[in-house]
């Protein structure tokens, strides 16, 4: 069964999406559109202000690009189409651009378009909090399909499920972005006549040549790249879209219909909607709602065929209940749906509606009650989870153990697959991940939560622990808890990876630091940047006192030696490794005398946390991967490798404006 936050997810993008608009149930038709979730405020994006001045918006006009496409019919028409380029506002985002095409007959506007050309790798390091602004589609689209870099999330890589066809790989996570939006032809007459593909079409062509006009020429791709192989990756472009339907377009069509009907309607015109994209040389990514269209005529979406791209499977049971619900809160707007859902659930599965109603200590001793009983044991949910699906992803280890010791073949479910294809393990990650890393807020917004997570409850882990089959403690136990995959993560959440960037920084700025260190004026003023988290007061002592400027570069090594001993380099850990080595005069340990270890050490490690996310492939510049080479390639890759302030929180420095959030 759906988690909350993907069942409000699922349903926000049912009513908001890219939509197809259809003048009959069998319509492939290509027509899509964009849709807001109130029908009395389907104005569209460009008649916000009608009183705005036709020459004012002629002046925001870019780049514009003038094509007649002849309609066929009686009579055969001829239409212009007019493509330009515009920026969100004035001063607005310069990692995107607006594509628009207006196509007019007789000077009557018929069709319209809005695409978004994004500069992924400009924002990367901020990809999920720049995306979520724009628009609800950005939003949808960012946090459905990619990670908070802008990486294709691995589940749509890797999963033998969620991968779908798995034509899509690592060329997805780099590169330009051409997210589509809207494509809409408003003069019903001009439907069915490949108006809408031919817009896509021209759409398509303008951001290839803008892209080309773009890209620079590569006479420095190794110094800046690391290769001409990295730089084609970063320069690499695809084109997305998420299609749906379109709720004014559908409403009338659902007028006077059983539930049934109303499904079927639905999914005709959804359907369609699929098909039109697919004609246009879109194909799925993974098992999620979006599609992606490769300008590489040699990738392999280009030879896969129609018929055998991946469709997520569906339940019409549930599909139907949710339809017969949404009839109901149309007749009475004041219907608690989830109430009502949950109530009929009781009504065919009793055990699995206490699964999600009751407490976990109340659940157990339910399970207890009806041990002996015939009520449903092996049934499994409209959605096809498990009993234990529904045990894990509640977070309750106490019903969890019970179903796992007292259950005829209970074990066997941990193999079990839900309708997305998730175990009760896979889908409690799934639901944790979600936990650790956003909330929705507002109307429609999402907050990223990832520099704020503390680590999963108690609950949680215990559950883990359970599916995994293992008692877990010390680093197994921590590594359940911050999220761990590698195994390897020192205290359970500093990676490999993480460890070898940190140390590349300590030895780096070890050597740096030396530099001009008998000059203090001269010193203090060439490293300003690395003392901004230092004391005022130990700033002003370390301009007079050379031991004090030895002391603060030698945390650097240290924190090295800290780190090649596999420990966290934690204040306490830091000090440990002073005192454990052999060091006259004793310039470290007068250094954090003066000030405090925690403080001291914060300044540093604080420092180093900051320039090796600066320097990360993924949330900064890369040049840490570039210097590392093979070393950083022959490591493991792990959940936590690129979650530089969470932990660097988890290590005790965290940063003057951390803003407390709700974390799981």
């Amino acid at each position: 069964m759906e988690n909350d936050w993907e069942k409000m997810e699922g349903n926000r993008v049912s009513l908001k999406r890219s939509r197809i608009d259809s003048e009959d149930d069998d319509s492939t038709e290509d027509d899509v559109e964009y849709n807001k979730l109130d029908d009395s405020e389907e104005e569209e994006w460009w008649e916000e202000d009608e009183s705005r001045d036709d020459s004012e918006e002629m002046n925001c006009e870019q780049d514009v690009e003038e094509y007649e496409y002849t309609a066929s019919g009686d009579p055969v028409r001829t239409l212009k189409i007019r493509l330009f380029l515009t920026d969100e506002q004035t001063g607005g985002p310069k990692w995107m651009k607006n594509f628009v095409a207006k196509c007019t007959c007789d000077g009557v506007a018929v069709a319209t378009a809005l695409a978004r050309y994004i500069h992924r790798e400009g924002v990367r390091s901020e990809f999920w909090e720049r995306m979520e602004e724009p628009s609800e589609e950005t939003c949808d689209v960012a946090f459905h399909v990619f990670d908070r870099y802008g990486t294709v999330k691995t589940k749509y890589k890797d999963h033998p499920v969620q991968r779908g066809t798995g034509i899509w790989g690592k060329e997805l996570d780099h590169g330009p972005l051409f997210l589509i939006e809207n494509v809409h032809v408003t003069a019903m007459e001009l439907r069915r006549k490949r108006l809408g593909q031919k817009v896509v079409s021209l759409l398509l062509e303008k951001a290839r040549r803008f892209w080309l006009d773009d890209k620079p020429d590569g006479k420095h791709a190794d110094l800046f790249y690391g290769s001409n192989e990295a730089f084609e990756r970063a320069w690499t472009l695809h084109a997305l879209v998420s299609p749906g339907i379109l709720t004014a377009d559908i409403k009338p069509q659902l007028l006077g219909k059983s539930a049934e009907e109303r499904l079927m309607t639905r999914a005709q015109i959804q359907s369609g909607a699929t098909d039109f994209w697919r004609s246009c040389g879109f194909r799925r990514i993974g098992a999620s709602r979006c599609f992606a269209y490769s300008f590489n005529l040699q990738h392999q979406s280009r030879t896969l065929a129609v018929t055998s791209d991946f469709d997520p499977r569906r339940s019409h049971a549930e599909d139907l209940e949710d339809e017969e619900l949404e009839v109901i809160y149309e007749a009475d707007r004041s219907t608690e749906l989830k109430r009502l859902k949950i109530d009929r659930l009781r009504d065919s599965l009793l055990l699995h509606h206490a699964a999600l109603t009751l407490t976990d200590e109340e659940l157990e001793a339910f399970f207890a009650f009806h041990a002996s009983d015939e009520i449903g044991w092996d049934r499994v949910t409209n959605s096809e989870a498990t009993l234990l699906h529904l045990t894990a992803s509640e977070l309750k280890p106490l019903s969890t153990r019970w179903l796992l010791e007292n259950v005829h073949h209970a074990d066997s479910w941990k193999k079990a697959r839900d309708i997305n294809g998730y175990t009760p393990l896979e889908a409690l990650q799934e639901k944790l991940e979600i936990m650790r890393t956003r909330k929705p807020y507002g109307f429609f917004r999402i907050l990223n939560l990832s520099d704020h997570f503390k680590g999963y409850p108690d609950t949680a882990v215990s559950c883990l622990s359970l599916l995994l089959g293992r008692n877990a403690s010390g680093r197994d136990k921590a590594c359940l808890r911050y999220g761990c995959t590698c195994g390897e993560c020192l205290e359970g959440f500093l990676s490999p990876r993480m460890r070898s960037s940190l140390i590349c920084q300590g030895e780096i700025n070890y050597d740096l630091h030396q530099e001009g260190i008998d000059d203090g004026s001269f010193w203090i003023q060439d490293n300003d940047y690395t003392l901004v988290h230092l004391d005022p007061d130990v700033r002003r002592n370390l301009k007079t006192n050379k031991s004090l400027r030895k002391g603060f570069v030698n945390i650097f090594r240290i924190a090295v030696e800290c780190l090649k001993a596999e420990r966290a380099p934690t204040a306490a850990n830091l000090e440990w490794c002073c005192n454990n080595r052999s060091e006259w005069p004793p310039d470290t340990k007068n250094y954090l005398r003066r000030a405090g270890t925690q403080m001291d050490c914060r300044a540093v490690l604080r420092y180093m946390f900051d320039t090796a996310k600066e320097e990360d492939e993924k949330a900064g510049s890369g040049e840490c991967q570039l210097i590392l080479k093979q070393e950083w390639s022959d490591l493991p890759t792990c959940r936590n490798d690129h979650e530089f302030e969470f932990v660097a929180k988890a290590c005790g420095y965290s940063k003057d404006d951390f803003i407390s959030l709700p974390c799981c």
